[in-house]
């Protein structure tokens, strides 16, 4: 008897936590019934199997239409991939296949299909070769996925010679093209002749606990950090987006994220195309070009969507490029994530394009999901909305003393369920994140509503999110401390109004050793492998805070960040002659207030260090 399966659209409309504990009251495999993300297709093919799921475009122009799909023939070019993957020797727990692509038309079928496979990998293009060589050492990928040079230069180019570089590599498979190939090279086209997508040649695997993909996080200087997402953590990010923001088969969502983000491949990937919804790509490299961002309101209009949306920075960008009278009635909700979003920010947004703006929270190892806004309800600013169904957030208390804190009292937020990994490839990185009792340490500070919103209010790891992106200190400190003259380093994030923060570095001169600063930022330009990590501000002290037992005291250098930041804004908006004086100081909630003193200013020039001010996520008073 054939197993029946659902797709992951909406069993009730959310607006409060009740909505979601009564989605919690039926068992959990009547409503989640895939065991595998094969399943999920299947669903869709036989539930909406008609209707548009996946168009990509070349370019921001809506015309330039790369692949447009339904869901029956989604279905098909997954288990083409799948097929052809599996022909080349991927299985549970054997192989990896790793991308190192924009966006191309065939990227999210032939990434889907290799998870069904077995392991894909998505690897970001920006990243330096070097880098990019140690993440497929790490990860022992088998096969790279790449774009013919006509198609990337750049990547063909951080591709070269890798098959030597790589001892596990043993295959390069190359997306479009015409021209000769090197040994060892094949094109894809060819190796896809023979495969069919009618049905896996295969049994694909039925335990939710497959390891089926990897993400790479933090900084990459010989240290990758390995995120191991399942099957079933995926299956889960789908049905938890769908559920809460309403995802069903009358959507249509611009993905504006790449897809070596959790962004791109779950908040508006997997989670709208398992709820029969239509994704529309907007351009190879998402909204990084400018002309993505200019062209973004008539691919909107164009294809009618009902939901968009990016990080923090790309929320302002949009703002800037609406035009009025753009017509988006076809527009439910925007939604913003992958870092605070500033409330000035929010503020302008909705007041420029009238669409109302729904925050999000999760990270790499959670597959996007831990909270959100409903999106039937009503968003409410500053809180990233309600935990996932049929998992748990919780706020502990920060220190030894430890403990669950109040209704309104700022912790430690942790978060257990379906969607938690089940840690990173290398098990000493699991060490303080993740608990033998599957509660997974955010970093973040927050705390929880009288009606179970969750508010953030900070962060307790060292980590730095600059637009969206994770940045590990550590590929920072690394390349800082092998400059002569340089004792010690330590980075940590700057604020700043269009990233949300932004790597500022402190070095610690070595004992009779001047640092020539202007020498230290070209080196760090040089050697810093990924261009969003290299340091906005590089700062000389005479040594780094520490804590009792010798330990960096980051939340003291963060501080001093703050003050550097006040320190370029105030000679901007006051002149040289302006001397200022910076008070930093907790409230009860754990946000960062800021009283800003500033000497030798007229009124005007303090209204615009204090407008200057205002979009940062700290609070600042600025007095003269």
């Amino acid at each position: 008897m054939e197993r029946e399966l659902r797709t992951t659209r909406p069993v009730r409309d959310v607006r409060t936590i009740e909505d979601i504990v009564a989605i919690e009251s039926r068992p959990y495999d009547e409503l989640v019934t895939a065991r595998n993300l094969h399943d999920l297709f299947l669903a869709t093919a036989r539930h909406v199997g008609a209707r548009k799921a996946l168009t990509v475009l070349r370019s921001p122009d809506p015309a330039d239409v790369g692949v447009s799909l339904t869901h029956a023939g989604l279905l098909g070019e997954i288990t083409r991939a799948a097929n052809l993957f599996r022909a080349l020797g991927l299985e549970t727990g054997k192989g990896v296949a790793a991308f190192l692509a924009p966006t191309l038309p065939e990227l999210p079928t032939l990434l889907l299909g290799a998870q069904v496979a077995g392991v894909a990998s998505t690897l970001n293009y920006l990243l330096s070769r070097d880098a990019i060589v140690d993440l497929l050492d790490a990860e022992k990928a088998t096969i790279l996925i790449i774009p013919a040079p006509e198609l990337d230069e750049t990547c063909w180019a951080k591709a070269e010679g890798v098959l030597d570089a790589v001892q596990s590599l043993r295959r390069v498979i190359v997306v479009g093209g015409t021209g000769a190939l090197p040994a060892g090279h094949d094109r894809l086209e060819d190796l896809l002749v023979g495969h069919g997508g009618d049905a896996l040649d295969f049994a694909p695997s039925t335990d939710r606990d497959t390891v089926c993909a990897l993400f790479h996080t933090g900084g990459t200087t010989g240290r990758p950090k390995l995120v191991q997402l399942t099957h079933g953590n995926q299956i889960h990010a789908a049905f938890g987006f769908a559920q809460v923001f309403a995802f069903n088969e009358n959507d249509t969502v611009i993905n504006g994220f790449p897809f070596f983000h959790v962004g791109g491949t779950m908040t508006v990937g997997l989670s709208v195309l398992a709820a029969g919804g239509h994704m529309v790509v907007p351009s190879p490299y998402a909204l990084r070009p400018p002309s993505v961002i200019e062209r973004y309101w008539r691919i909107v209009e164009h294809f009618r969507a009902t939901v968009i949306g990016g990080v923090p920075t790309s929320i302002a960008a949009l703002t800037g490029s609406f035009v009025p009278g753009t017509d988006v009635s076809s527009v439910r909700m925007a939604g913003t994530g992958g870092a605070v979003l500033p409330k000035e920010i929010g503020v302008r947004f909705e007041a420029v394009t009238g669409i109302h703006l729904y925050e999000t929270y999760g990270m790499t190892e959670t597959a996007a999901a831990i909270a959100f806004n409903p999106g039937r309800g009503e968003p409410v600013a500053g809180s990233v909305g309600f935990r996932a169904p049929f998992s748990q957030t919780r706020v502990v208390r920060l220190g030894e003393e430890g403990g669950a804190c109040e209704p309104g009292e700022s912790g430690l937020v942790q978060v257990r369920g379906p969607q938690v990994f089940p840690g990173y490839v290398d098990p000493a990185h699991n060490i303080g994140t993740l608990g033998a009792d599957g509660w997974l340490t955010t970093g973040d500070v927050g705390y929880m509503t009288t009606d179970q919103r969750l508010v953030l209010t900070g962060r307790e790891k060292d980590l730095i999110v600059r637009s969206g992106h994770n940045i590990d200190p550590a590929a920072i400190e690394d390349v800082a401390n092998r400059f002569d003259g340089v004792h010690i380093s330590a980075a940590v994030g700057m604020p700043d109004q269009y990233a949300g923060e932004v790597p500022a570095l402190f070095v610690v001169p070595a004992p009779g050793a001047e640092i020539d600063l202007g020498a230290l930022r070209a080196f760090m330009e040089a050697n810093v492998h990924e261009p969003p990590a290299r340091p906005r501000s590089v700062l000389v002290i005479d040594a780094l805070p520490v804590t009792a037992v010798g330990k960096i005291f980051k939340p003291a250098l963060r501080d001093l960040a703050i003050e550097e930041k006040v320190r370029l804004e105030a000679a901007l908006a006051c002149g040289p002659q302006a001397q200022v004086a910076t008070a930093i100081s907790l409230d009860a909630q754990k946000r960062t207030c800021v009283d800003v003193r500033v000497s030798g200013a007229a009124p005007a020039q303090l209204a615009a260090l204090e407008a200057a001010l205002k979009p940062l996520p700290q609070s600042f008073t600025v007095r003269g």
